[in-house]
Protein backbone atom coordinates (compact mmCIF):
# COMPACT_ATOMS: atom_id res chain seq x y z
CA UNK A 1 0.00 0.00 0.00
CA UNK A 2 3.20 2.70 1.04
CA UNK A 3 4.45 2.03 -2.24
CA UNK A 4 1.16 2.69 -4.27
CA UNK A 5 1.10 6.06 -2.68
CA UNK A 6 4.81 7.28 -3.57
CA UNK A 7 4.15 9.95 -5.97
CA UNK A 8 7.54 10.77 -8.45
CA UNK A 9 8.07 13.99 -10.37
CA UNK A 10 8.36 12.72 -13.74
CA UNK A 11 11.62 12.60 -15.57
CA UNK A 12 13.89 15.75 -14.75
CA UNK A 13 17.17 15.26 -12.08
CA UNK A 14 16.98 16.57 -8.65
CA UNK A 15 18.13 19.92 -9.19
CA UNK A 16 15.54 20.30 -11.68
CA UNK A 17 12.74 19.00 -9.22
CA UNK A 18 13.98 21.47 -6.64
CA UNK A 19 13.69 24.37 -9.02
CA UNK A 20 10.62 23.73 -9.65
CA UNK A 21 9.37 22.98 -6.50
CA UNK A 22 10.70 26.74 -5.54
CA UNK A 23 8.16 27.80 -8.69
CA UNK A 24 5.54 26.12 -7.21
CA UNK A 25 5.82 27.37 -4.02
CA UNK A 26 6.26 30.70 -5.20
CA UNK A 27 2.86 30.45 -6.69
CA UNK A 28 1.09 29.09 -3.98
CA UNK A 29 -2.36 30.79 -2.89
CA UNK A 30 -2.40 32.04 0.55
CA UNK A 31 -5.81 30.87 1.79
CA UNK A 32 -6.48 33.14 5.02
CA UNK A 33 -8.49 32.75 8.41
CA UNK A 34 -11.09 34.57 7.45
CA UNK A 35 -10.96 37.50 11.05
CA UNK A 36 -7.68 36.54 11.67
CA UNK A 37 -4.17 38.05 11.26
CA UNK A 38 -1.08 36.19 9.53
CA UNK A 39 1.49 34.70 12.00
CA UNK A 40 4.20 37.50 12.75
CA UNK A 41 7.96 36.14 11.36
CA UNK A 42 9.03 38.82 13.93
CA UNK A 43 8.67 37.59 17.14
CA UNK A 44 10.70 34.44 18.90
CA UNK A 45 8.64 30.82 17.13
CA UNK A 46 8.20 29.06 20.39
CA UNK A 47 8.00 25.47 18.69
CA UNK A 48 10.50 22.47 17.97
CA UNK A 49 11.11 21.46 14.71
CA UNK A 50 9.06 23.88 13.33
CA UNK A 51 10.05 23.47 9.48
CA UNK A 52 8.90 19.36 9.76
CA UNK A 53 12.35 18.34 9.21
CA UNK A 54 14.50 15.23 10.08
CA UNK A 55 15.04 13.12 11.83
CA UNK A 56 12.34 11.12 12.22
CA UNK A 57 10.60 8.96 14.55
CA UNK A 58 8.19 5.85 15.80
CA UNK A 59 4.72 6.72 17.29
CA UNK A 60 3.29 4.59 19.89
CA UNK A 61 -0.17 3.19 18.82
CA UNK A 62 -2.63 5.46 20.17
CA UNK A 63 -5.27 2.41 20.05
CA UNK A 64 -2.59 -0.07 21.73
CA UNK A 65 -1.31 1.74 24.19
CA UNK A 66 2.59 0.09 24.94
CA UNK A 67 3.19 -1.20 21.41
CA UNK A 68 4.83 0.83 18.25
CA UNK A 69 3.34 1.64 14.73
CA UNK A 70 5.89 1.15 12.30
CA UNK A 71 4.07 2.93 9.90
CA UNK A 72 3.54 6.38 11.83
CA UNK A 73 6.76 8.23 11.28
CA UNK A 74 6.27 11.61 11.88
CA UNK A 75 9.29 14.51 12.10
CA UNK A 76 11.20 14.64 15.54
CA UNK A 77 9.04 16.83 18.18
CA UNK A 78 5.54 16.18 16.37
CA UNK A 79 3.31 13.48 17.56
CA UNK A 80 0.79 11.37 15.56
CA UNK A 81 -2.83 10.82 16.41
CA UNK A 82 -5.94 9.38 15.04
CA UNK A 83 -9.38 8.37 16.17
CA UNK A 84 -9.84 4.17 16.93
CA UNK A 85 -12.59 2.39 16.15
CA UNK A 86 -15.33 1.22 17.81
CA UNK A 87 -18.52 -0.30 17.83
CA UNK A 88 -19.67 -1.26 14.05
CA UNK A 89 -16.99 0.25 12.76
CA UNK A 90 -14.29 -2.91 14.22
CA UNK A 91 -15.88 -5.38 11.70
CA UNK A 92 -14.73 -3.12 8.67
CA UNK A 93 -12.33 -1.17 7.31
CA UNK A 94 -13.82 1.95 5.58
CA UNK A 95 -14.53 4.32 8.97
CA UNK A 96 -11.48 5.51 11.20
CA UNK A 97 -8.64 3.12 10.11
CA UNK A 98 -5.46 4.31 11.20
CA UNK A 99 -3.92 6.75 9.14
CA UNK A 100 -0.29 6.17 7.88
CA UNK A 101 2.14 8.62 8.62
CA UNK A 102 5.52 9.90 6.88
CA UNK A 103 8.14 12.12 6.22
CA UNK A 104 7.58 13.92 2.82
CA UNK A 105 10.38 15.03 0.59
CA UNK A 106 10.79 17.15 -2.19
CA UNK A 107 12.55 14.41 -4.43
CA UNK A 108 9.25 12.19 -3.76
CA UNK A 109 6.38 14.96 -4.40
CA UNK A 110 8.24 18.75 -4.32
CA UNK A 111 4.49 20.28 -5.18
CA UNK A 112 3.82 18.49 -1.56
CA UNK A 113 6.81 20.03 0.42
CA UNK A 114 6.52 23.79 0.60
CA UNK A 115 10.04 24.72 2.20
CA UNK A 116 12.97 22.46 1.52
CA UNK A 117 13.68 19.53 2.39
CA UNK A 118 10.66 18.22 3.74
CA UNK A 119 7.34 18.36 4.78
CA UNK A 120 4.82 15.87 7.26
CA UNK A 121 2.34 13.52 5.64
CA UNK A 122 -0.46 11.15 6.43
CA UNK A 123 -3.31 9.49 4.37
CA UNK A 124 -5.99 7.40 4.53
CA UNK A 125 -6.27 4.78 1.55
CA UNK A 126 -9.93 3.79 0.62
CA UNK A 127 -11.35 4.92 4.11
CA UNK A 128 -11.64 8.00 6.32
CA UNK A 129 -10.19 8.69 9.65
CA UNK A 130 -13.26 11.38 11.62
CA UNK A 131 -10.10 13.33 13.62
CA UNK A 132 -6.80 12.77 12.38
CA UNK A 133 -3.15 14.35 12.74
CA UNK A 134 -0.08 16.03 14.50
CA UNK A 135 0.59 17.53 17.74
CA UNK A 136 3.20 19.57 20.02
CA UNK A 137 3.15 20.13 23.87
CA UNK A 138 5.09 23.86 23.99
CA UNK A 139 5.94 24.22 28.01
CA UNK A 140 7.32 27.23 30.26
CA UNK A 141 4.47 29.92 29.33
CA UNK A 142 3.41 32.52 32.22
CA UNK A 143 -0.09 31.71 31.99
CA UNK A 144 -2.84 34.86 30.54
CA UNK A 145 -0.39 35.16 27.66
CA UNK A 146 -1.69 35.23 24.01
CA UNK A 147 -0.87 32.98 21.68
CA UNK A 148 -1.08 32.70 17.88
CA UNK A 149 0.04 29.34 15.91
CA UNK A 150 -0.12 29.56 12.17
CA UNK A 151 0.56 26.06 10.00
CA UNK A 152 0.45 25.43 6.36
CA UNK A 153 -1.20 22.28 5.08
CA UNK A 154 -2.27 20.99 1.20
CA UNK A 155 -4.71 18.63 0.64
CA UNK A 156 -4.87 15.79 -1.97
CA UNK A 157 -8.10 13.98 -1.79
CA UNK A 158 -9.72 11.88 -5.05
CA UNK A 159 -11.54 9.15 -5.86
CA UNK A 160 -9.12 8.66 -8.83
CA UNK A 161 -5.67 6.35 -9.07
CA UNK A 162 -4.53 7.72 -12.65
CA UNK A 163 -0.69 8.82 -11.90
CA UNK A 164 1.12 10.93 -11.43
CA UNK A 165 -1.26 12.35 -8.85
CA UNK A 166 -1.65 16.24 -8.81
CA UNK A 167 -5.10 17.08 -8.83
CA UNK A 168 -7.78 16.97 -6.28
CA UNK A 169 -10.92 14.81 -8.50
CA UNK A 170 -14.04 13.36 -6.62
CA UNK A 171 -12.48 14.47 -3.61
CA UNK A 172 -14.15 12.98 -0.39
CA UNK A 173 -14.29 16.44 1.92
CA UNK A 174 -10.86 16.16 3.13
CA UNK A 175 -10.54 19.05 5.39
CA UNK A 176 -8.38 20.87 8.26
CA UNK A 177 -8.25 23.18 11.00
CA UNK A 178 -5.27 24.55 13.58
CA UNK A 179 -6.27 24.40 17.46
CA UNK A 180 -4.46 25.51 20.32
CA UNK A 181 -5.58 23.50 23.63
CA UNK A 182 -4.84 26.17 26.41
CA UNK A 183 -3.81 23.36 29.60
CA UNK A 184 -1.34 21.50 26.88
CA UNK A 185 -3.15 18.52 28.63
CA UNK A 186 -3.09 15.72 26.24
CA UNK A 187 -3.42 11.85 27.31
CA UNK A 188 -2.72 9.48 24.00
CA UNK A 189 -4.71 11.86 21.79
CA UNK A 190 -6.08 15.48 21.86
CA UNK A 191 -9.90 15.67 22.96
CA UNK A 192 -10.86 18.27 20.85
CA UNK A 193 -14.39 18.86 22.12
CA UNK A 194 -12.76 20.01 25.33
CA UNK A 195 -13.98 23.65 25.94
CA UNK A 196 -9.79 24.05 26.45
CA UNK A 197 -9.58 23.95 23.23
CA UNK A 198 -10.12 26.80 20.67
CA UNK A 199 -9.65 26.23 16.56
CA UNK A 200 -10.04 27.39 13.29
CA UNK A 201 -12.18 27.00 11.02
CA UNK A 202 -11.92 24.31 8.64
CA UNK A 203 -10.31 24.74 4.92
CA UNK A 204 -9.74 22.88 2.16
CA UNK A 205 -6.62 23.63 0.48
CA UNK A 206 -6.78 21.42 -2.15
CA UNK A 207 -3.93 20.87 -4.19
CA UNK A 208 -1.88 24.21 -2.83
CA UNK A 209 -0.63 25.54 0.43
CA UNK A 210 -3.39 27.48 3.06
CA UNK A 211 -2.22 29.14 6.00
CA UNK A 212 -4.12 27.78 8.66
CA UNK A 213 -4.34 30.48 11.84
CA UNK A 214 -5.59 30.23 15.39
CA UNK A 215 -5.17 32.60 18.55
CA UNK A 216 -5.79 31.65 22.18
CA UNK A 217 -4.83 32.39 25.79
CA UNK A 218 -2.47 30.28 27.80
CA UNK A 219 -4.61 29.06 30.79
CA UNK A 220 -1.59 27.13 32.20
CA UNK A 221 2.18 27.12 31.98
CA UNK A 222 1.63 24.58 28.79
CA UNK A 223 0.00 24.53 25.51
CA UNK A 224 -0.94 22.42 22.69
CA UNK A 225 -0.63 22.97 19.15
CA UNK A 226 -2.66 20.64 17.19
CA UNK A 227 -3.10 20.42 13.38
CA UNK A 228 -6.43 18.58 12.76
CA UNK A 229 -8.21 16.72 10.17
CA UNK A 230 -11.29 15.13 8.79
CA UNK A 231 -12.98 13.81 6.00
CA UNK A 232 -16.64 12.75 4.54
CA UNK A 233 -15.98 9.81 2.00
CA UNK A 234 -13.27 7.29 2.05
CA UNK A 235 -11.79 7.75 -1.37
CA UNK A 236 -8.75 6.21 -2.85
CA UNK A 237 -6.64 9.05 -1.70
CA UNK A 238 -7.32 11.54 1.25
CA UNK A 239 -3.54 12.90 1.71
CA UNK A 240 -2.35 15.41 4.12
CA UNK A 241 0.70 17.41 3.87
CA UNK A 242 2.15 20.08 6.62
CA UNK A 243 4.56 22.57 6.68
CA UNK A 244 6.35 25.70 8.06
CA UNK A 245 4.34 25.88 11.36
CA UNK A 246 4.81 28.79 14.18
CA UNK A 247 3.68 29.81 17.65
CA UNK A 248 4.00 33.00 18.25
CA UNK A 249 3.23 35.69 21.66
CA UNK A 250 1.41 38.32 20.79
CA UNK A 251 0.43 39.58 23.98
CA UNK A 252 -1.14 39.48 27.55
CA UNK A 253 -5.07 38.57 28.24
CA UNK A 254 -7.69 41.33 29.30
CA UNK A 255 -8.28 41.56 32.40
CA UNK A 256 -10.54 38.95 34.30
CA UNK A 257 -13.06 41.42 34.60
CA UNK A 258 -13.40 42.20 31.32
CA UNK A 259 -12.95 38.94 29.57
CA UNK A 260 -11.79 38.73 25.40
CA UNK A 261 -14.62 37.87 23.05
CA UNK A 262 -13.67 35.26 20.52
CA UNK A 263 -13.13 36.87 17.31
CA UNK A 264 -16.46 37.54 15.29
CA UNK A 265 -18.29 37.96 18.50
CA UNK A 266 -20.12 41.40 18.37
CA UNK A 267 -19.47 43.85 21.80
CA UNK A 268 -22.47 44.14 24.34
CA UNK A 269 -25.30 46.46 23.81
CA UNK A 270 -25.81 49.63 25.54
CA UNK A 271 -28.37 50.13 28.06
CA UNK A 272 -30.71 51.92 25.67
CA UNK A 273 -29.87 49.51 22.89
CA UNK A 274 -33.46 47.35 21.64
CA UNK A 275 -31.30 44.55 20.00
CA UNK A 276 -32.00 40.97 20.68
CA UNK A 277 -28.62 39.36 22.03
CA UNK A 278 -27.74 36.62 24.87
CA UNK A 279 -24.87 36.34 27.44
CA UNK A 280 -22.44 33.69 27.86
CA UNK A 281 -23.25 32.15 31.76
CA UNK A 282 -20.90 29.66 32.17
CA UNK A 283 -17.08 29.48 32.05
CA UNK A 284 -16.72 28.78 28.46
CA UNK A 285 -19.27 28.17 25.76
CA UNK A 286 -18.50 26.69 22.12
CA UNK A 287 -19.61 28.35 19.17
CA UNK A 288 -20.74 26.12 16.42
CA UNK A 289 -21.08 26.31 12.35
CA UNK A 290 -24.78 24.46 13.04
CA UNK A 291 -27.78 23.71 15.49
CA UNK A 292 -26.25 20.30 16.59
CA UNK A 293 -23.92 19.44 19.33
CA UNK A 294 -21.43 17.46 16.90
CA UNK A 295 -20.64 20.23 14.60
CA UNK A 296 -17.58 22.42 14.35
CA UNK A 297 -16.94 24.46 16.97
CA UNK A 298 -16.08 27.53 15.61
CA UNK A 299 -14.44 29.18 19.10
CA UNK A 300 -15.09 29.04 22.85
CA UNK A 301 -16.21 32.28 24.14
CA UNK A 302 -15.56 33.35 27.68
CA UNK A 303 -17.95 33.89 30.40
CA UNK A 304 -19.40 37.53 29.91
CA UNK A 305 -19.03 37.20 25.90
CA UNK A 306 -22.21 38.71 24.12
CA UNK A 307 -23.80 38.00 20.61
CA UNK A 308 -26.46 39.62 18.86
CA UNK A 309 -29.11 37.51 18.12
CA UNK A 310 -30.03 36.70 14.66
CA UNK A 311 -33.27 34.39 15.79
CA UNK A 312 -33.49 30.52 17.05
CA UNK A 313 -34.33 26.90 16.13
CA UNK A 314 -37.16 25.80 15.85
CA UNK A 315 -36.81 23.36 18.60
CA UNK A 316 -35.52 26.68 20.87
CA UNK A 317 -32.71 25.05 21.72
CA UNK A 318 -30.00 27.10 19.66
CA UNK A 319 -29.50 30.90 19.28
CA UNK A 320 -28.95 31.97 15.96
CA UNK A 321 -25.94 34.69 16.40
CA UNK A 322 -23.84 36.81 14.62
CA UNK A 323 -20.09 35.76 13.68
CA UNK A 324 -17.76 36.97 11.50
CA UNK A 325 -15.39 34.15 11.36
CA UNK A 326 -18.44 31.81 10.23
CA UNK A 327 -18.60 31.82 6.43
CA UNK A 328 -21.68 33.03 6.34
CA UNK A 329 -21.35 35.47 9.25
CA UNK A 330 -24.07 33.69 10.78
CA UNK A 331 -23.11 30.66 13.58
CA UNK A 332 -25.17 29.02 17.36
CA UNK A 333 -24.62 28.91 20.60
CA UNK A 334 -26.58 26.19 23.04
CA UNK A 335 -29.53 27.85 24.67
CA UNK A 336 -28.44 26.33 28.27
CA UNK A 337 -25.16 28.41 28.36
CA UNK A 338 -25.98 31.46 27.51
CA UNK A 339 -28.50 34.29 29.28
CA UNK A 340 -30.97 36.23 26.58
CA UNK A 341 -31.52 40.48 27.01
CA UNK A 342 -34.68 41.83 27.44
CA UNK A 343 -35.41 42.08 23.94
CA UNK A 344 -34.42 38.58 23.20
CA UNK A 345 -36.53 37.16 25.61
CA UNK A 346 -39.41 39.07 24.32
CA UNK A 347 -38.63 37.95 20.85
CA UNK A 348 -38.68 34.42 22.07
CA UNK A 349 -42.08 34.79 23.41
CA UNK A 350 -43.19 36.42 20.52
CA UNK A 351 -43.31 35.77 17.13
CA UNK A 352 -39.18 35.50 16.43
CA UNK A 353 -38.05 34.54 13.08
CA UNK A 354 -37.17 30.64 13.87
CA UNK A 355 -33.56 30.19 12.46
CA UNK A 356 -33.13 28.66 8.95
CA UNK A 357 -30.77 25.58 10.04
CA UNK A 358 -28.26 24.43 7.30
CA UNK A 359 -28.71 21.52 6.06
CA UNK A 360 -27.00 18.87 3.50
CA UNK A 361 -28.47 16.39 1.76
CA UNK A 362 -28.19 12.89 3.37
CA UNK A 363 -26.44 10.67 1.24
CA UNK A 364 -23.99 7.32 1.45
CA UNK A 365 -21.35 6.52 -1.03
CA UNK A 366 -20.14 3.47 -2.37
CA UNK A 367 -16.99 1.89 -1.52
CA UNK A 368 -16.84 -1.58 -2.91
CA UNK A 369 -13.40 -1.47 -3.70
CA UNK A 370 -13.71 -1.24 -7.55
CA UNK A 371 -16.90 -3.78 -8.07
CA UNK A 372 -20.23 -2.19 -8.84
CA UNK A 373 -22.94 -2.39 -5.78
CA UNK A 374 -26.36 -3.85 -6.17
CA UNK A 375 -29.16 -1.96 -5.94
CA UNK A 376 -32.15 -4.01 -4.61
CA UNK A 377 -35.83 -3.70 -4.28
CA UNK A 378 -36.59 -4.93 -0.31
CA UNK A 379 -33.66 -4.89 1.97
CA UNK A 380 -33.07 -8.36 1.66
CA UNK A 381 -30.46 -9.93 -0.13
CA UNK A 382 -32.65 -12.36 -2.11
CA UNK A 383 -34.92 -9.20 -3.30
CA UNK A 384 -34.58 -8.85 -7.24
CA UNK A 385 -31.58 -6.83 -8.82
CA UNK A 386 -32.85 -2.96 -9.90
CA UNK A 387 -29.77 -2.19 -10.89
CA UNK A 388 -25.80 -1.43 -9.94
CA UNK A 389 -24.14 1.73 -8.79
CA UNK A 390 -20.40 2.73 -9.49
CA UNK A 391 -17.94 2.64 -6.51
CA UNK A 392 -17.68 6.16 -5.90
CA UNK A 393 -21.59 7.04 -6.17
CA UNK A 394 -23.45 8.83 -4.00
CA UNK A 395 -26.67 8.18 -3.30
CA UNK A 396 -29.86 10.04 -1.76
CA UNK A 397 -30.66 8.53 1.54
CA UNK A 398 -34.44 8.16 2.88
CA UNK A 399 -34.15 5.68 5.40
CA UNK A 400 -32.50 2.87 7.09
CA UNK A 401 -33.69 -0.71 8.12
CA UNK A 402 -34.51 -1.55 11.68
CA UNK A 403 -31.38 -3.84 11.80
CA UNK A 404 -29.38 -0.98 10.41
CA UNK A 405 -28.00 -3.61 7.65
CA UNK A 406 -29.83 -1.74 4.98
CA UNK A 407 -29.84 1.99 3.72
CA UNK A 408 -33.17 3.25 2.08
CA UNK A 409 -32.31 5.58 -0.81
CA UNK A 410 -33.67 7.53 -3.70
CA UNK A 411 -34.38 5.51 -7.25
CA UNK A 412 -36.59 6.63 -9.71
CA UNK A 413 -37.06 2.58 -10.99
CA UNK A 414 -38.29 1.20 -7.25
CA UNK A 415 -42.13 0.67 -7.04
CA UNK A 416 -42.51 3.45 -4.48
CA UNK A 417 -39.57 5.75 -5.89
CA UNK A 418 -36.97 3.94 -3.61
CA UNK A 419 -34.64 1.18 -3.43
CA UNK A 420 -32.52 -0.78 -0.85
CA UNK A 421 -28.42 -0.94 -0.58
CA UNK A 422 -26.42 -3.06 2.09
CA UNK A 423 -24.51 -0.54 4.36
CA UNK A 424 -21.96 -2.45 4.55
CA UNK A 425 -20.47 -1.31 1.30
CA UNK A 426 -21.50 2.04 1.96
CA UNK A 427 -20.16 5.30 3.95
CA UNK A 428 -22.80 7.41 4.89
CA UNK A 429 -22.17 11.77 5.41
CA UNK A 430 -22.56 13.11 9.05
CA UNK A 431 -26.53 14.10 7.93
CA UNK A 432 -27.54 10.46 6.91
CA UNK A 433 -26.28 9.25 10.46
CA UNK A 434 -28.35 12.41 11.92
CA UNK A 435 -31.39 10.98 9.92
CA UNK A 436 -30.73 7.34 11.07
CA UNK A 437 -30.20 7.80 14.53
CA UNK A 438 -26.28 6.38 14.05
CA UNK A 439 -23.31 8.18 15.99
Amino acid sequence: MVGAKLLRWPGGARAVRYALHAVLCAAALVVPVPGAAHAQSGGPNLLKNPGFDWPAQTNGDVCAPGWSKDNAITPHEWTAFWTCKSGEELNQDLVNRAPEFRVMTVDIAADRVRSYPTSASFFTYRSINRSAGLYQIVRGLTPGTRLRFSVWVNLLTTNSDVLPLHSSRQPGGLQARACIHTTGFVALTPNLNDPAVVCSIWMRPYDTWGELVVEATAASDAVAVIIDTTAEYPVIHNDVHVDDASLVVIGNAPAPQQPAAPAGAQPPAGSGAAAPGVVVKTPTANVRAAPTLNSTILASAPQGTTFTVRAYTADRQWWQIEFSRAQDGLAYIHHSVVTPNAAAQAALGGHAAAASQPTSPAQVVVNTGGSRLNIRATPSLKAPILGRAQNGASLEVKGISPDKQWWQIAYAGGTDGTAWVMAQYVVPNPAARQLAGLP
